[in-house]
């Protein structure tokens, strides 16, 4: 047995009988005859798991209270409520439904410490202890007082809320809406069935394609995404992703102007963008990053009296809100924040971008990875050229995982697959030392897998020209879209039904809504609503949202922004770190001059706002509804709603010298 980042985690077959009678007799070891808390996700095996653990755990005189399908942070509340010695959740998180895995917790509801796992690795290969005289019992019990204080400590503060929530078909389906419902919000859900087979295949928190898809297609003030166990959410808001980090950055936005953010920083990972921590920099805040692994980022937020701390992934920790990540609980809290102030209106954060990749590897190639320099030398090179690097063996999965930051995309992913490549030659033996470097480095080369063409044709898509076309592996197109020559879709980018996409796009890690007609674009990270048109030659650049109904047109690039449905920006003009309202329009060469040399700003326009040519906007500004600015106009001062404005110095008319 070995604990990895967060538990025991393998294929189900792993936890045999004999598996879970040593895993018992460990714990019984550890702890003696114990009370503790049992809970379960709705993977296939875990009934099957809980039952033989629990009948093992009894025969150990334990005395076990059986929540059964239950969240991993509830579980944790109720170890804690119930006055348990020791809380145990089955589940594998985000894994495909064949794995399972076992996290435990401690009497205070926190994640079980490193050393307590490695103590407990060490008594699982001891004989097997002997049953005790008397026998435990098990009691079921339900998840009420959890919900209880949720209800106690937000009453009706976020009541009124229309809210989507796709639950993953795993250990929220019940709870989490029946929570937001009592706090009086209008809630639908997707996704809510409790079905093992499908948990987190293609939903929730790691696949956000049917959230968004749905999110388009109704009024939701906030959309969730939550995993197979509910401890990590990502949040939508009209197209627009949220993740751990930005909810770290919004928290700390919002006690910082309350005034109440003391001690003055937040706690990451090696995870967490580096853009996160530009942002807070600016504020005055400091960014201390842990190991990865919602434990870690806890145990660093005690050491250090921090108020939030968490993962890109989702895993959010508030402090005085329970000691684990919880999915439920964070998206009350966005909720809150939205509610109170509006999340872009908190969160400012432009994240650099990220290129992610992975090597299978076992135990023994994890080893020899570990021993390896060659890759720790070339982190370090890379630091030198601004770029962030971490490689590191999953604690959870098969893998050695990479991840790259820079300033441009392609350089991020360059630099990505060169260390896939190095890491690659590593686990197989083929290096052994760094005198082998200059050879292997001369070997890198960029590889990207074609997607199989056929499998859109069965769904009525038409590809015009196979052969001038790349279309990367795991890119997803809609029936009855068009793919003209000379495109280049990359990455998890989703393309809509009847979407015709002309020659000379460049679309990476895009989503584009059904309708939508692009010509000759570049777009990375960004989200397109049904029925827009880009270009020609227009560049979405991360964070870019673009409503339903929108013509974004030639030489138009859009950066960090959210346009509402209707918004008309047709020619030469440049939009960033800026909310946009529904049916403006934004004239040619405009430019929402959000930079001043050392921090970005923030510009909002109201709905129906009539920006005429050659406008500058300097940031930070607010446009009110149905205003009117003249052409070339410079606005720095606020504009009220439905006024006309203009700024211009006169002009001057003299004779000719």
């Amino acid at each position: 047995m070995r604990f990895g980042t967060d538990g025991v985690r393998a294929k189900e077959d792993y936890f045999t009988e004999e598996w879970l009678e040593r895993f018992a007799s460990a714990l019984f070891l550890k702890y003696g005859s114990f009370k503790g808390c049992i809970a379960r996700d709705t993977r296939l095996s875990g009934e099957r798991i809980v039952g033989t653990l629990s009948k093992f755990l009894i025969k150990y005189g334990v005395k076990l209270y059986d929540c059964g399908i239950a969240p991993t942070p509830t579980l944790a509340f109720l170890t804690q409520n119930y006055g348990c010695d020791l809380g145990i959740v089955v589940s594998a998180s985000h894994n495909p439904p064949e794995y399972n895995g076992i996290k435990l917790f401690s009497g205070d509801g926190a994640k079980m410490t490193s050393g307590v796992e490695k103590e407990l690795e060490t008594l699982f290969l001891r004989p097997l202890a002997p049953k005790t005289a008397r026998e435990g019992f098990v009691c079921l019990v339900d998840v009420s007082e959890y919900e209880k204080s949720l209800m106690d400590t937000f009453g009706d503060k976020i009541r009124g809320m229309r809210l989507l929530i796709d639950a993953c078909y795993g250990a929220t389906v019940d709870i989490a809406k029946r929570v937001f419902e009592k706090l009086g919000c209008v809630v639908k859900s997707i996704n809510d069935e409790p079905n093992g087979k499908k948990i987190n295949v293609d939903c929730g928190a790691t696949c956000l394609t049917s959230l968004i898809d749905e999110d388009s297609r109704g009024e939701y003030d906030l959309a969730f995404a939550y995993d197979g166990d509910g401890d990590r959410v990502i949040c939508v808001k009209k197209g627009k992703i949220y993740n751990g980090d930005h909810v770290v950055y919004a928290y700390a936005s919002y006690l910082d102007s309350k005034g109440e953010l003391y001690p003055r920083m937040v706690v990451g990972t090696l995870n967490s963008n580096l853009g996160l921590e530009k942002a807070l920099e600016s504020k005055g805040i400091s960014l201390l990053r842990a190991s990865v692994g919602d434990k870690h980022v806890y145990k660093e937020m005690k050491n250090s009296v921090a108020k939030v701390g968490g993962e890109s992934s989702g895993h959010v920790i508030f402090n005085g809100y329970g000691e684990t990540g919880d999915g439920i609980v964070t998206s009350l809290m966005l909720c809150l924040m939205e509610k109170e102030i509006g999340l872009e209106k908190l969160i400012d954060v432009v994240d650099y971008p990220v290129e992610e990749s992975f090597v299978q590897a076992g135990e023994e190639q994890k080893e020899a990875f570990e021993k390896a320099t060659l890759v720790k030398e070339k982190v370090l090179e890379m630091a030198k050229e601004g770029i962030r690097a971490i490689v590191r063996a999953s604690g959870t999965e098969p893998k050695i995982r990479i991840l790259v930051e820079a300033e441009r995309y392609e350089t991020a992913r360059e630099k990505a697959c060169e260390l896939t490549n190095i890491v690659s030659s590593i686990i197989n033996d083929k290096v052994e030392n760094k005198n082998t470097k200059h050879d292997v480095l001369g070997t890198h080369k960029l590889e990207f897998i074609k997607a199989d063409y056929s499998e859109y044709y069965k769904d009525g898509v038409i590809v015009i020209s196979p052969e001038t076309t790349f279309i990367e592996k795991g890119v997803k197109i809609g029936g009855g879209s068009v793919i003209y020559p000379f495109n280049v879709i990359r990455g998890k980018t989703i393309i809509g039904k009847n979407v015709t996409v002309y020659s000379y796009c460049d679309l990476t890690d895009t989503i584009i809504g059904d309708g939508v007609d692009i010509r000759s674009s570049y777009a990375m990270q960004a989200t397109v609503g049904d029925n827009s048109t880009v270009g020609p030659f227009a560049t979405l650049r991360k964070g870019a949202v673009i409503g339903k109904g929108c013509r974004i047109g030639n030489y138009v690039e859009i950066k960090n922004s959210v346009l509402g449905d209707g918004v008309k920006s047709a020619h030469l003009s440049y939009v960033g770190d800026a909310m946009v309202g529904a049916k403006t329009n934004v004239g040619c060469g405009t430019v929402f001059a959000n930079y001043n040399g050392k921090i970005k700003r923030k510009t909002e326009v109201g709905e129906g706002v009539f920006i005429g040519c050659n406008t500058n906007l300097i940031a930070p500004l607010k446009v009110g509804d149905g205003s009117y600015i003249a052409g070339g106009s410079t606005i720095t001062k606020d504009v009220p709603p439905g006024k006309f404005v203009i700024s211009r110095s006169c002009q001057k008319v003299t004779d000719k010298r």
